[in-house]
């Protein structure tokens, strides 16, 4: 009897854009990879929460306009980072096309579909693989094995 490897079913959630008058323009199929997804999005999270960070900081201490242009730069360069980590590079031009560059609607719509959907569910993944892998290692197996 051959011993048979079986490929896993793919977890993926729809991001739907719906224009101003309640119709669907686009639906985004995001593919939700928990092995390389979870990390990619935790560094570019992060990455944006230290964004903010800086920009909240430079408003408060606004000098001169320059500086907070510079800071919003680093803020939208963060969130297309986090978009493309998600979405892919065509998908994230395809939002930043339909929402005409107005980054901050954009961020409020887009980002909680990110943070209340996509990364909860693939830590759910996650841990579901790490519990079908332990749940496959049989130590009194292992033992008889290497046992001497």
């Amino acid at each position: 009897m051959a011993y048979q490897a079986k490929k896993k079913k793919t977890f993926a959630e729809d991001l739907e854009l719906v224009d101003e008058h309640g119709s669907v323009v686009h639906t985004l199929h995001v593919s939700l990879d928990a092995d390389d997804m979870v990390a990619k999005l935790n560094r570019k999270y992060t990455e944006l929460t230290k964004s903010l960070a800086e920009v909240s900081e430079i408003q408060r201490n606004a000098e001169n306009n320059e500086k907070m242009n510079e800071a919003f730069e680093k803020l939208g360069s963060a969130v297309t980072n986090l978009f493309e980590a998600v979405f892919g590079k065509e998908d994230t031009e395809l939002i930043i096309s339909f929402y005409e560059r107005r980054y901050i609607e954009m961020t409020k719509e887009i980002t909680p579909f990110i943070t209340q959907c996509v990364i909860p569910r693939c830590i759910e993944i996650k841990k579901e693989n790490q519990k079908n892998i332990l749940s496959s290692y049989n130590r009194k197996q292992r033992r008889t094995l290497f046992r001497r």
